[in-house]
C-alpha cells in the first residue's frame, strides 16, 4: 500500500553491504566493505568525524601509530591544520551519513592522494524525531516568528545553430541579476554558463515575477537573437545545470531536506529529460545543500528547472509548501532502496508507483488550494509519462522572441 511509505529513519540499521552499495550510488566513495587495507595505505591520515546534526561536527584527525587531536568544525581550528581540509572532511562526513538515513554518528574517512577520500566505516545514531511546529530560536535563545524568504539561481546555456555551446560571458557579466557562472575544468576556469538570480521574495509569485524580469535583463544582454537558450539537467555533453532554490526563516534539519528530496526532487526526476540522467551522481545527489552567509540555505539537488513556466512554477510552489509546512510531510520513499535506485538509476516508471501519495499529502496542506492548478498539471504530465525536452529552445515558452 502507498500508505506504508511513511519511513522517516532508514538507518535502523541497514547493513555494511546497503549502505556501501548506497553510498557508491550517490557518488561517495566508500571502502567500508574492504576488509583488507593496503600496507601502502598504513599511514595515510584517517579523520574521525562525529556529527549532531547537519551543521555540527567535531573532526579527530589521525595517522596511524600517532598521536591524534580533536578540534571543532565552526569553532577554532587548532594544531595548524588548514581550515579547508576540515571543511571538506565534514560536509563528506555528513554527507555520508545522510546518504544512509541520518544526521547523526560517526564516519571514519581515509585521504587518498590527489586531493581523494574514501569512507571507511559508518557507526550511525538513532536520531530524534523532529520537533513538530518547531519555531526557530534567535541567539538569545528566544523564540521569534521568523519571516520565510525564498531565492534561486537557476542556470542555462547558449547554443548556436551549429550546436555549440556559446559561453554566457561574451554578454552577461559575472554578477547581477543576470549573470554568467563559471566551469572549472582542472586548473582552468570559463564562464559558459548563464544564471538568474532574482532577489529573494516572501511569497513563490513575486519571486517568479522578479524571475521574468530578471530573464528581460538577460533578454536584453544577449544581443545575438539566433543563440537558442536551454535548460534541464544536462542540456549539453559535460555542462550539467542546477536549479538552486534559497531559503531563509526554515530551519535546516534533516526532516526539511528529505521533505525536499521526496515531495519535489523526485517528482521532477519522473518528468526530467531522459538524458538529466547523465547529471547525477556527481551532480543532483539527494540531501545536497550549502549554508550561506545571510543565515539561510540553498538547496542544490534540482535540475534547472526554468526549462519551462509550468516546472519553473510547480517547483517553487511545492518548495514554499514545504517551508510552511515541512512537520505534515511524513512519506520517505527514497529510505527504501527501490526508490533510492530508481532516483540514481533513472528509473520513471518505479518512482511513478509513489507520485500518487506524495500529491495526495500535498492536497491536504492549509495553502494547498491557491497552487493547486499548477501542482495538479505537474502530477498530471507524471501520470501520463510526459518529460520535458532539453534539446528545445526554451525562449518561446517565456514569450521572449527568438530568430527562427
Amino acid at each position: 500500500m502507498l500508505d506504508d511509505l511513511t519511513e522517516l529513519y532508514s538507518s535502523e540499521w541497514i547493513s555494511p553491504e546497503t549502505m556501501n552499495a548506497r553510498l557508491i550510488r550517490s557518488g561517495v566513495p566508500s571502502r567500508i566493505l574492504h576488509s583488507q587495507r593496503s600496507n601502502r595505505e598504513r599511514f595515510n591520515a584517517r579523520y574521525r568525524i562525529r556529527v549532531n546534526g547537519l551543521c555540527s561536527t567535531i573532526v579527530t584527525p589521525s595517522i596511524r601509530g600517532s598521536k591524534s587531536g580533536g578540534l571543532s568544525i565552526g569553532g577554532v581550528l587548532s594544531s595548524g591544520h588548514e581550515d579547508g581540509l576540515f571543511r571538506r572532511m565534514e560536509k563528506a562526513a555528513i554527507r555520508a551519513l545522510y546518504t544512509v538515513g541520518t544526521d547523526v554518528g560517526e564516519v571514519e574517512i581515509i585521504a587518498l592522494p590527489g586531493r581523494r577520500y574514501a569512507v571507511n566505516e559508518i557507526i550511525p545514531r538513532k536520531m530524534n524525531p523532529p520537533l513538530l511546529n518547531s519555531k526557530l530560536v534567535d541567539s538569545k535563545g528566544q523564540d521569534e516568528e521568523t519571516r520565510i524568504l525564498m531565492g534561486m539561481d537557476p542556470e542555462f546555456i547558449l547554443v548556436n545553430k551549429e550546436g555549440d555551446v556559446v559561453p554566457a560571458s561574451l554578454y552577461l557579466d559575472r554578477y547581477g541579476i543576470a549573470g554568467s557562472d563559471a566551469v572549472r575544468v582542472g586548473d582552468e576556469v570559463s564562464y559558459p554558463l548563464g544564471e538568474l538570480r532574482p532577489a529573494p521574495h516572501a511569497d513563490p509569485d513575486g519571486l517568479l515575477k522578479a524571475m521574468r524580469a530578471a530573464m528581460h535583463t538577460a533578454q536584453q544582454c544577449i544581443t545575438d537573437t539566433s543563440l537558442q537558450w536551454r535548460a534541464g539537467g544536462l542540456p549539453a555533453p559535460g555542462l550539467p545545470l542546477g536549479g538552486h532554490i534559497h531559503f531563509s526563516g526554515v530551519p535546516l534539519t534533516m526532516s526539511v531536506l528529505q521533505c525536499l528530496d521526496n515531495y519535489l526532487a523526485l517528482p521532477l526526476a519522473i518528468v526530467e529529460d531522459p538524458a538529466g540522467r547523465g547529471r547525477r551522481p556527481r551532480y543532483g545527489f539527494l540531501g545536497d545543500f550549502r549554508i550561506q552567509p545571510y543565515g539561510g540555505f540553498e538547496y542544490r539537488t534540482l535540475p534547472s528547472f526554468m526549462v519551462s513556466p509550468l516546472i519553473s512554477k510547480a517547483s517553487l510552489y511545492i518548495a514554499y509548501l514545504i517551508a510552511l509546512h515541512h512537520d505534515r510531510l511524513r512519506a520517505r520513499p527514497l529510505n527504501r532502496e527501490r526508490y533510492h535506485k530508481a532516483y540514481y538509476g533513472g528509473m520513471k516508471e518505479v518512482l511513478r508507483e509513489v507520485a500518487e501519495k506524495l500529491h495526495q499529502d500535498l492536497t491536504r496542506l492549509p495553502e494547498y488550494l491557491t497552487y493547486s492548478k499548477v501542482i495538479d498539471r505537474l502530477f498530471e504530465q507524471i501520470k501520463e509519462g510526459r518529460n520535458w525536452d532539453e534539446s528545445r529552445d526554451i525562449r518561446p515558452l517565456w514569450n521572449i522572441p527568438a530568430v527562427p
